[in-house]
C-alpha cells in the first residue's frame, strides 16, 4: 500500500511538472530551473523564433 502512495506521488509530480510547462509554452514563457537552490523561475520569453516550417 505504500509503494502505491509513493507512486502516485510520483506521478502527480511529473504530471504537474508537464501542465506548468504547456502553460508556460502556451503563453509564450521561459522556464528555468536551478537545481543546487531548488528554484523555478519563469520569464516572458523575448525571443523571436519561428515555430513553423
Amino acid at each position: 500500500m505504500e509503494l502505491v502512495k509513493i507512486l502516485l506521488i510520483i506521478i502527480a509530480f511529473f504530471l504537474g511538472l508537464s501542465f506548468l510547462v504547456h502553460i508556460c509554452s502556451k503563453h509564450r514563457y521561459s522556464l528555468k530551473y536551478c537545481s543546487q537552490k531548488r528554484k523555478i523561475e519563469i520569464c516572458p520569453n523575448n525571443k523571436s523564433h519561428q515555430t513553423h516550417r
